[in-house]
């Protein structure tokens, strides 16, 4: 008899050292953070490219007529102002003009001089002279014409006005072009539109000035931010999709980048837990809070959900941190040990 109480002694100590050392068994291990608020956005989705601003986009022509020489750069290439683009000779018909002009100057300038010689000599009227002066400043006025039209000069160069991309060349060595014929485009790489497809039952919800969020489909971490410029009033009938351009703010892309855009239609501050804070059963939705090591089930209702926060409300325990991991195995009242994130 005294061996069996002593045998039940000996287990109870040891029960109790275990106890101890390893601490309520009982309760489930879990992960909180703090109940805050947060700004939550409720977006709308499209995909398109970028391209640039209509009016960053230069056309290159020359105001005179002539022959392409050279092509020194290609479609899609960058160009910094200020480099070569190509090399014109100017169009015999232009260098023809260049040179009526320049002998009716040379005519102008001698019958000037020797109408002055003959005043003085009493040999001509003031009418002559007045006329050989007036001669002489139209011929001036023309010649001043031909070179600014580039006449005179019988190699050309054309060079890049601003900085940006070469779009489209029109031209191969040996074209012939006539005067103002656009020969390249090029568009700056400064100003660019995104031009997005949405679902036609979203577009309602679209006003010009809402703030897009851009992101490059390969490469998600190229970003930029911009603004609703536009919303289509038609379905477009070739992706059955409204189209909505953006102008995009500072930004590191290149014309023809295919995009995300995220829309932002409504924005809210308030109460906001990571999704898998949330739970469900047939009572409805909640999540656990723990005010001295005990869960407490906190019944909510579940608003908008944004980059992996939910919107919450619900009757909350003020300053008792929210569960984000282990909640699936609490109850009301279950004793809980936290770890570190």
């Amino acid at each position: 008899m005294n061996l069996r109480i002593c045998l039940y002694c000996l287990l109870f100590v040891l029960g109790t050292a275990n106890a101890v050392a390893g601490g309520d068994r009982s309760s489930v291990m879990v992960q909180t953070i703090p109940l805050t608020q947060r700004d939550l956005s409720s977006n709308i989705t499209g995909y398109g490219y970028l391209t640039p601003e209509p009016d960053a986009t230069l056309n290159m022509n020359f105001p005179i007529a002539g022959r392409v020489d050279q092509v020194l750069v290609s479609s899609g290439q960058s160009v910094n102002k200020g480099d070569l683009l190509l090399t014109v000779s100017a169009d015999p018909a232009s260098a023809l003009n260049y040179k009526q002009a320049k002998n009716t100057l040379s005519y102008a300038r001698a019958e000037l001089a020797r109408q002055q010689k003959l005043i003085q000599q009493q040999l001509t009227t003031r009418s002559q002279l007045d006329s050989a002066v007036k001669n002489l400043k139209d011929a001036e006025d023309a010649m001043t014409i031909q070179k600014r039209l580039g006449a005179g000069i019988m190699l050309n160069k054309l060079t890049a006005a601003t900085s940006g991309i070469v779009t489209s060349v029109s031209v191969v060595p040996g074209d012939r072009f006539t005067s103002g014929t656009n020969l390249m485009q090029i568009a700056s790489v400064d100003s660019l539109r995104a031009r997005l497809g949405v679902e036609p039952s979203d577009s309602h919800l679209l006003r010009p000035g809402q703030a897009v969020h851009l992101s490059s489909v390969l490469n998600g971490s190229q970003v930029a931010d911009g603004k609703v410029i536009w919303v289509a009033g038609q379905i477009n009938s070739q992706t059955q999709l409204v189209d909505v351009s953006v102008r995009i703010k500072a930004h590191g892309f290149s014309p023809g980048t295919r995009v995300r855009g995220d829309i932002v239609v409504s924005r809210i501050h308030q109460y906001a837990v990571p999704r898998q804070s949330v739970l469900h059963d047939e009572k409805g939705s909640y999540l656990f809070q723990v005010v001295h090591h005990i869960a407490h089930r906190i019944n909510i209702i579940v608003g908008l959900e944004d980059k992996g926060w939910v919107g919450v409300q619900g009757t909350f325990l003020m300053n008792a941190p929210v569960v984000t991991l282990g909640n699936y195995e609490l109850e009301d009242g279950v004793l809980v040990r936290e770890s570190a994130p």
